[in-house]
């Protein structure tokens, strides 16, 4: 499991006006709303967490929470969540600790959690993914729990993209689950920035460089990057669409922001989306809506939220290959042709030879015994 964090440069608090929030909180602040974090926990004595988060269960287990570093990376989600929607509230689980121990396991009992423990909107700033990642079928199911039970679940994209850097480009789950809100990260000019990871389940994008965010062991901030704060600001702004229309579906939801974001018009690519989210236009869009038919949970077909996908994405898009993976295949590649050539050759060999000595048993003529066939 892995945190989603490197960067880009912008003036402090940017990333609100990009997003256009201002507006949006003109409309909804996100009252009555709590938003799950799962994440590495929470200090909520932080000045931007104080009154506003509570801390569930440790999931993870074995957390010192006296360290002034207890729970950085959750704190600084949560503090962005809150600062998009200020009057909701968020709940801290954690299921990593910030030097990135965790599993599909407590990933899973987070998600499920939050769950059956009054979340709107599921918050998460991290995902599996390496070369052992993979589709994990508990894990899917806990979020097409929450799905079912009408609950947003927003992703990162994760932080691997970076391929020039011999990134992998890795795919990652959740944010490949069906149904999740997946977002990249964006710098102060609508660009993708060089480390989001680019796949065609990536649905949005939000500012992900120089964002700013609380500092755990601090009363103060400080400058974050990553597809983590992305995924913490988007879903700040599910929670002001959910306020104001908590009967939409998640897929609904998904589809405004999706039509709403900066680049709609241009049309879908893998590596932002749609475009940066547009709060105000979300909830605008929302408006318009009337909310899906429920279904009870467990229902055949109740976690179908997520819709029947609109991007027109093919099954897989091109991104490029790690330069350094590639001279190591090409290399071993070689290596297994040469093998192959001199085998073939020698195999030609052994039997040329062979029929030469039977020949020359036939004539009566003395000669060795035939060369032993060997594998390599």
């Amino acid at each position: 499991m892995a945190l989603q964090g490197p960067a880009q440069a912008a003036t402090p608090g940017w990333e609100m006006g990009a997003m256009s929030v201002p507006q949006a909180q003109k409309t909804s602040q996100g009252a009555g709303i709590t938003v799950a974090v799962l994440d590495t926990g929470i200090q909520t004595n932080h000045p931007a967490l104080k009154g506003r988060a509570t801390e569930g269960p440790d999931i993870l287990g074995g957390a010192d929470k006296t360290a002034s570093s207890y729970g950085d990376h959750g704190t600084a989600m949560a503090s962005n969540v809150l600062e998009v929607a200020p009057q909701a509230k968020v709940l801290g689980l954690r299921v990593l600790s910030d030097d990135n121990a965790g599993s599909e396991q407590t990933l899973t009992d987070g998600i499920r959690y939050a769950a059956e423990h009054g979340a709107d909107v599921i918050s998460i700033s991290l995902g599996m993914e390496g070369i052992s990642a993979s589709f994990d079928s508990e894990l899917d199911a806990a979020v097409q729990y929450a799905l079912a039970k009408g609950i947003p679940v927003v992703n990162g994209a994760g932080n691997s993209g970076d391929v020039e850097n011999m990134d992998d480009n890795e795919v990652a789950f959740p944010s490949g689950d069906p149904g999740v809100v997946t977002v990249a990260a964006v710098n102060s000019g609508g660009q993708r920035v060089s480390f989001s990871t680019v796949h065609n389940y990536v649905d949005v994008a939000a500012p992900g460089a120089d964002v700013t965010a609380a500092k755990a062991g601090t009363q103060g901030t400080d400058l974050i990057d990553g597809t983590s704060p992305a995924t913490a600001l988007t879903a700040g702004v599910v929670a002001l669409i959910r306020a104001k229309h908590p009967q939409l579906a998640p897929y609904q939801i998904t589809q405004v922001l999706e039509r709403t974001a900066s680049t709609r018009k241009q049309g879908y690519n893998p590596q932002t989306g749609y475009g940066t989210v547009n709060a105000q236009a979300a909830l605008a869009a929302a408006a318009e809506l009337k909310p899906a038919k429920s279904m009870p949970v467990g229902s055949t077909g109740a976690g179908k939220h997520f819709g029947s996908g609109d991007d027109g994405t093919s099954a897989r898009v091109p991104y490029g290959m790690d330069s350094e993976l590639t001279l190591v295949a090409v290399a071993f590649a070689a290596i297994g042709l040469l093998v192959c050539v001199g085998g073939f050759f020698l195999f030609r060999s052994g039997r040329r030879k062979r029929r030469e000595w039977e020949q020359q048993q036939r004539q009566g003529v003395g000669a060795p015994q035939p060369p032993s066939m060997v594998s390599y």
